[in-house]
């Protein structure tokens, strides 16, 4: 193991036993269960793991693990990457990129295959999750894309800043769509974790403007100038809304 921590990055698939109890009362026993990860080193992140699924290929919540902790810890398994590990992520990954590429091709259908083929792979794939829905989108599949927008909601990782990239252009075909209500409880959530990215207050405001909620779209317009005050866009919307909730306020 030493030897593979020597190089500044690395992907490898580890072993981890863990002791546990079973049973109750007089019957406990002692147990020992072994775990595999897929491990990623780079100078950028340091080491961290994920757990291998039922299909071999790493899924679910990334975590750091201290240099010192993963030599202690964690046995390298070079057969089990080599033959399953990256062979499926190659595979995963090949299905993702002709999925984005269809979509933005307009060839729906086909980045409805592939993005499900990769799906098989990993069921909690967010880029394959996002994919799919966004697919379903521009389709016109509203039915499928709320079951997708409802597994997304479902899913914490999704709003997490490393995926921003991939939620903003849900939210913003969700809005082009007419699912106002699902774009603006979806926005609220991604704010919620990162409440200072002026572009998710900004769309938020869109949004909300659409919904003709013409005093929150104005704050939400302000909070993102207040985070960027060179929004143009922003300042445009901030003003419209003003406007269009002055006029409501005098027909009322």
């Amino acid at each position: 193991m030493a030897a593979v921590l020597a190089t500044q990055r690395f992907s490898v698939a580890v072993s981890l036993r863990e002791n546990y109890k079973m049973g109750t009362g007089t019957t406990t026993r002692d147990g020992e269960r072994v775990l595999y990860y897929y491990a990623e080193k780079t100078p950028e992140t340091g080491i961290r793991i994920q757990a291998l699924n039922g299909n071999s290929v790493p899924s679910g919540e990334v975590t750091p693990v201290p240099e010192a902790e993963f030599l202690e810890k964690y046995k390298p398994e070079p057969l089990l990457y080599y033959n399953q590990v990256k062979p499926r992520m190659d595979a995963m990954q090949q299905e993702l990129a002709r999925g984005e590429k269809h979509l933005e091709a307009g060839r729906l259908e086909r980045a409805e295959e592939s993005f499900q083929r990769a799906l098989g792979y990993d069921a909690e794939n967010l880029r394959a999750i996002f994919g799919l829905g966004n697919a379903y989108l521009s389709g016109g599949k509203l039915d499928e894309a709320r079951e997708i927008f409802d597994k997304i909601m479902g899913i914490d990782l999704a709003f997490g800043p490393e995926n921003k990239f991939l939620f903003n252009e849900f939210g913003i075909r969700m809005r082009k769509m007419g699912l106002l209500d699902l774009a603006r409880a979806y926005y609220e959530k991604a704010l919620g974790v990162s409440e200072n990215d002026e572009n998710l207050q900004f769309n938020l405001g869109r949004v909300l403007y659409e919904l003709k909620d013409y005093p929150a779209a104005a704050q939400a317009a302000e909070r993102c100038l207040a985070i960027n005050p060179g929004f143009l866009i922003a300042a445009k919307l901030a003003k419209a809304a003003r406007k269009s909730a002055a006029a409501a306020a005098e027909k009322s």
